[in-house]
């Protein structure tokens, strides 16, 4: 006698263990292991380079108000993927799942257009920008990038006429601080 399901009676998907009906297989992610694999990557690149955060026209993301840092898209992506050894898309989905990147309400929004400058520049320049917790990078630095403490808020700010662009990302959330807003000099 050949028996095909369990001790319950329960038969296996048609494909096969870790298959469905369909014969894909099915993969569930670990996107706690996947965090710590980004937070890691970003400590220890921050330990090689300090450039990379926080400063404002060199850095990948800076800290815009205590609790966010505005990250330049898709170049923090692309380069925390690349120094975790992830897909791009794994990598955001990660943070975004794990709440470490924002959307906005549809959740399927997490870069925006903004105009940026340096706090006593006239320059103003338009970004790709995301938001990062600053929990995520700050504990990144300090656990794995040799930092004894969170980096300060930067002196990058969001030009005031686009904080509306911004807003939706804060929904339900902690908003910016005013102090991430602002207007160039003018000289």
């Amino acid at each position: 006698m050949k028996l095909t399901g369990d001790a319950t009676g329960a038969h296996p998907p048609a494909g096969g263990p870790g298959r469905s009906s369909q014969g894909e297989r099915t993969m569930l992610t670990d996107f706690s292991q996947n965090l710590e694999r980004l937070e890691k990557a970003l400590g220890e690149q921050y330990r090689q380079s300090g450039f990379i955060l926080g400063t404002p026209g060199t850095s990948l993301a800076c800290k815009v108000d205590p609790f966010y840092y505005l990250a330049i898209e898709p170049g923090f992506i692309k380069h925390l993927s690349r120094w975790a050894g992830m897909f791009p898309e794994s990598a955001r989905e990660t943070l975004v799942k794990t709440g470490n990147m924002l959307t906005d309400p549809s959740r399927s929004v997490f870069v925006v257009p903004l105009a940026v400058f340096e706090e006593g520049s006239a320059e103003v320049v338009r970004v790709g920008a995301s938001f990062v917790p600053a929990a995520f990078i700050d504990q990144a630095v300090t656990r794995h990038g040799g930092a004894d403490a969170p980096l300060p808020v930067s002196r990058l700010r969001i030009l005031e006429a686009d904080r509306a662009r911004a807003e939706p990302f804060f929904i339900g959330k902690t908003p910016l601080h005013n102090l991430a807003f602002g207007n160039p000099t003018q000289r």
